[in-house]
């Protein structure tokens, strides 16, 4: 939050009368956020969507709440599969000093994880053996990433702020990325990483140099996107560059396989090329035809509506470049079915472009606010349903509608 209240575009006067101004509202939802954390967060949706201001401090605010809250309810996961192993990595923190616990931690102890060994580290300090609180906090701050970047990328365009709420709700709320979000730990918080980067480089011109080696170091598939982020003519509109670039991909394999004989002295970079060049199919399954068609339509639509529905996209050179970012790694995807880890791994990374994309649409399309409130609705109750008949099992004890902040705990 202190990014936006320390907002170049404003005065210290008005940034402090702005706070100021949103103590009061900030205070009653934390209030009514411990006596019933599901119906806060629907109270503030509902209070942001209606409002007349467009009060960013408020708009953050509803980003850190609504990550809390899927902090909260992560908490309440029956552990399973790897979460098991995370928790046991997590609690290994209390057995080592600093440096042993960095490099040893992860299936390798080469230290290839060593930026998500740091962050449960440092967790630990607060968390001690509290598991339960360890996945609260680890949820919020990576939730908290990916709702700033959609806050983020919607100020940067100037897109009403009913619509960008909404796409951080639809963000905190899609039930693919929040059941991944407490079951591949050091992928998600990398994705998350992600897109922040990606719209604090895209759309405000910041490297973020040390946010992107933490994403690297929480998990080495993130290389993948590093180089696309400093290309200058994926600004552009299709090329016949980015058009050799895009037909490339489907050579990555054979480009990898080099990359691992080069870098086999480099644990990290020796790693991730290993990944890209083996057909590995032995921890996760492939693709269904849902989640293929799903590639397809997440990366179609949104250039339809840049290069047909909307051409005064064409000049926003970040919007561009952010969607050709999308595009590669599609194809990345469809060009690699064959290797289902490959594809899979890398199709969790497409999820959370996807309120990014429903941001522009509504945006374009105009969506009313029954619209918005009915897609939130329909978001919640799947969230809901797939909380208890989905994969994982959640203790949530007397249920998301009536638990109390304390129940959580």
């Amino acid at each position: 939050m202190l990014y936006f209240i320390n907002n170049p575009t404003r005065s210290n006067l008005s940034q402090r009368n702005l706070v100021i101004k949103s103590l009061p509202v900030m205070i009653y939802f934390l209030l009514f956020f411990i006596v019933n954390p599901f119906f806060a967060i629907i109270l503030l949706f509902v209070y942001l969507l209606f409002s007349k201001e467009n009060n960013i401090i408020l708009s953050a605010f509803a980003c850190f709440l609504t990550a809390l809250f899927n902090g909260l309810v992560n908490s309440t996961k029956v552990p399973e599969n790897d979460l098991v192993w995370y928790l046991s990595g997590y609690l290994d923190a209390g057995k080592m000093p600093f440096l042993q616990y960095i490099f040893s931690f992860g299936l390798t102890g080469t230290g290839k994880e060593l930026g998500f060994s740091t962050f449960n580290y440092f967790l630990y300090l607060i968390a001690g053996d509290n598991t339960k609180l360890y996945i609260i906090l680890y949820s919020f701050f990576a939730y908290s990433f990916l709702n700033l970047a959609v806050l983020k990328f919607g100020k940067s365009l100037n897109i009403p702020k009913a619509y960008v709420v909404t796409a951080v709700f639809v963000m905190a709320f899609t039930p693919f990325v929040f059941t991944m979000s407490a079951q591949l730990l050091r992928q998600f918080l990398a994705a998350s990483l992600l897109m922040y980067i990606l719209v604090n480089k895209l759309f405000y011109g910041k490297n973020s140099i040390l946010l992107i080696l933490c994403m690297i170091f929480c998990h080495s598939s993130a290389i993948f996107f590093v180089p696309y982020l400093f290309m200058p003519f994926l600004k552009k509109t299709f090329s016949v560059k980015t058009l050799l670039l895009l037909c490339g991909i489907f050579g990555i394999q054979i480009i990898a396989s080099i990359g691992a004989s080069l870098f086999s002295g480099i644990p990290l970079l020796k790693y991730a090329f290993d990944r890209a060049s083996k057909n590995t199919v032995f921890e996760l399954e492939p693709l269904t035809p849902a989640k293929i068609i799903t590639v397809v339509v997440i990366t179609i639509l949104p250039f339809y509506f840049i290069y047909y529905l909307k051409p005064l996209f064409k000049n926003n050179k970040g919007l561009v470049h952010f969607f050709n970012i999308l595009a590669i790694l599609s194809l990345f995807i469809l060009a690699n079915l064959s290797q289902a880890e490959l594809s899979s791994r890398f199709n969790f990374y497409l999820w959370p472009f996807f309120p990014f994309i429903f941001l522009i649409y509504a945006w374009y399309f105009k969506f009313g606010p029954i619209q918005l409130q009915s897609i939130i609705i329909f978001l919640l109750a799947t969230y809901i349903y797939y909380l208890d008949a989905g994969t994982w099992t959640y203790r949530l004890g007397n249920g998301i509608f009536s638990n109390t902040f304390l129940n959580y705990l």
